[in-house]
This record gives C-alpha cells, sequence and structure tokens, in this order.
C-alpha cells in the first residue's frame, strides 16, 4: 500500500479535509505523515499522525488577529513561502514516500516540489473556481508580487484531488482535475432533529468584523423558539459577547456529533462547516466574513442551487432572523439539502481519494 507525505499549513478549515485524506489512507493499509505549522501540532497529533514541524517555512497562526490588509499579505507571504518547498524536499529525501500530497494554498512549495521532480499530488480543499477567479485578484497580485506565479503553480502537478462539494463549483473539466467529493461526506447520516435546533460556527481562522457579525447572529437569535448552539472556536473570545437567553455558547463543539440534530446552521461559509452541513442534508445561511477568501463564492453558491440562503455580512439582526425562520421551516431549502446531502455520502470520497492517490504513485516518475 501506498506511504504519503502531506504538507500543510495553519489556513483554518484546511487542516480537517486532509486530516480525513490521511485517515482513508492509513484505513485502506497505507501510511501518512505531516509537515505542518507549529500551530498545528496538537491537532494532527491527536488524530494520529505524526507530524515534523517545518524547519525553515514561514509560520503562521490563523488566529492572529489583524486588519484585512495584514491578515491577507500575511497569509500570501505563507502561500507564497519557497521555505515549506524546500522542507518537503529534504523530508522526502530524508524518507523516501510514493506521494506527496501538498495543500493548494501552498503555491511556492507545488513550485519548488514540481522543480525537483517529486511525486507531487495538489490537495484542493474548497472551489476550485474561486481559485480561478482569485488568482487575477488581490491576493493573487500579492502573491505575484513575492515572486511566485500562483496559477503555473497550481496547474502544475498531474493530478490535483478537489474534495469539495461539486454542485457548488463551475466548470471542472481540464488541468488534471479529479473531483471526489467533499471528505466531511464519509460518516455523514442524514440529520433528524426531534426539534428546532440551529449551530452557529464561524471562522477558525481570523476575519477583520467577525465578533461583531456574530453578535449581530446573536442578537438575531435571541427569543427564538429553538435550541442554539453558538461554537466560537481559536478567533473569537466569547468574553465581552452579550448572549441572549437561553442561548449555548461553546469555544469548541464536535460538528459530526451536533450535525445529526441539527435544523439550521449558520456559518461563515468556509468549505469545511458548509459541506459538513450538505452531507447531513442541512440548509444554511451564509454571512461571508473575509472577501478576499472563498466565503462570497461559497455563499453565491449555496444561493445559487437552493440550498440555503447568502446574507452580506454586515447584515442587520432583523435580516438574519427573518432569513433564520424562513430556513427553519420545510421550504425548498431543505428539499434541495436532504437531497444533496444523499448523493454527497453516496460519491464514497474516502475511497476514491485513495484510488487515486494509488494511481498517482504507480505513474510517478523517479525524482531527480
Amino acid at each position: 500500500m501506498i506511504s504519503v507525505l502531506f504538507a500543510t499549513l495553519d489556513a483554518g478549515g484546511n487542516l480537517p479535509p486532509a486530516l480525513a485524506v490521511a485517515r482513508a489512507v492509513v484505513d485502506a493499509g497505507g501510511t501518512a505523515r505531516f509537515l505542518a505549522s507549529p500551530t498545528q501540532r496538537s491537532r494532527i497529533e491527536a488524530a494520529g499522525f505524526a507530524v515534523q514541524i517545518y524547519p525553515s517555512a514561514r509560520p503562521i497562526d490563523a488566529t492572529a488577529p489583524g486588519s484585512l490588509a495584514s491578515v491577507s499579505l500575511r497569509q500570501a507571504r505563507a502561500f507564497a513561502d519557497r521555505g515549506a518547498g524546500r522542507d518537503v524536499i529534504a523530508a522526502f529525501r530524508t524518507e523516501p514516500t510514493d506521494v506527496v500530497v501538498i495543500d493548494c494554498l501552498l503555491v511556492g512549495a507545488l513550485e519548488e516540489t514540481i522543480a525537483a521532480g517529486l511525486p507531487v499530488v495538489a490537495h484542493v480543499h474548497t472551489l476550485w473556481s474561486f481559485f480561478d477567479k482569485a488568482l487575477d485578484g488581490p491576493l493573487g497580485m500579492m502573491v505575484r508580487m513575492l515572486g511566485v506565479d500562483a496559477r503555473a503553480a497550481l496547474n502544475a502537478p498531474a493530478m490535483k484531488i478537489i474534495t469539495v462539494v461539486p454542485d457548488l463549483e463551475g466548470d471542472l473539466s481540464g488541468h488534471g482535475l479529479q473531483h471526489v467529493g467533499p471528505m466531511e461526506a464519509v460518516g455523514a447520516t442524514d440529520a433528524l432533529p426531534t426539534a428546532p435546533r440551529i449551530l452557529v460556527s464561524l471562522s477558525t481562522a481570523t476575519a477583520p468584523g467577525q465578533r461583531q457579525m456574530l453578535q449581530r447572529i446573536l442578537n438575531a437569535l435571541a427569543g427564538i423558539s429553538a435550541h442554539v448552539l453558538v461554537t466560537t472556536g481559536p478567533a473569537i473570545d466569547p468574553r465581552g459577547l452579550r448572549i441572549p437567553d437561553g442561548i449555548e455558547v461553546r469555544p469548541l463543539a464536535d460538528h459530526a456529533r451536533e450535525m445529526p440534530r441539527t435544523s439550521l446552521v449558520i456559518t461563515h461559509g468556509g468549505h469545511g462547516t458548509t459541506a459538513r452541513a450538505l452531507a447531513h442534508g442541512i440548509p444554511v445561511l451564509v454571512l461571508p466574513a473575509h472577501p478576499l477568501t472563498d466565503q462570497p463564492s461559497i455563499a453565491a453558491a449555496v444561493a445559487r442551487v437552493s440550498a440555503g440562503e447568502a446574507l452580506p455580512r454586515r447584515a442587520r439582526p432583523a435580516a438574519i432572523r427573518a432569513a433564520v425562520d424562513r430556513l427553519l421551516v420545510d421550504g425548498p431549502e431543505r428539499a434541495t439539502s436532504r437531497a444533496l446531502g444523499q448523493r454527497l455520502r453516496a460519491m464514497h470520497p474516502d475511497a476514491q481519494v485513495v484510488r487515486l492517490l494509488q494511481e498517482a504513485a504507480a505513474s510517478a516518475e523517479p525524482p531527480i
């Protein structure tokens, strides 16, 4: 069976799908290990995988505060960092593996490892159609200014495994794209709440204005006839939030346990939370928090396929409450989400991703 080296970085919701791919490899009899940011060590080790911290790559903490400009520049520097690629090459030469799976955000590492002839597969954990547009936008411009042609780097691997909800995508033809479906569908079941339950989950990474957005959501849900669970994650300090009576607030919650009894998910539009909700057949209300990420694209796609609704990040409590009231009833969005969940679970992305990695290993050329 195959051995796989995963290269990731702390960018918020990108780690869980990588861990799920690694779990699928191990469950199929293979081996998996990680190169990662320091802030990711505990989560990777808790999942049962060996992890080495990048010796020379630029460290990044997705929860560190900052303005929109400073957060975006910090992300761009981490994405373009060729040091991550040099660390991957050194780790591969110390302990060769059949395949190197590199997070698609690490465009500098993709450039370095492809040039070194490593057997590289890119892991695309959010909309490819978003990347196609974003490369011509502000974030892509910043990466180019740092000396990396992100478009060329993303297109370079012969295989790109896309673990996203296909219904949210645009055209996926060409460029070695292999769409297996969201890893969040593995183990998901149809949500069957016995009473109205709302899960509010925003980003685990910092987004300017996200705390204020959460407060508006809390204000909107005051007095609602539903159980409300709010998870603040590491990026929002719950101290100082005005929490209405009857709303439960926790730093963290196991979404795999909460989703099967949830009626509605309110989220920032990160692919991971959105995909997990849809895999359980739950409609979503999306308020994209970070305008330069995939969140606005996911919000628009959710509304387009009628799996929920999208509101601006500065939506007022009255507009949020009206959308929540609409989505809690058995309307078209709930029917669409339930049918979508059934299709996503039937894709069996864990089996597909292992098959593709085996194909990549079998076709790999000896490294330079």
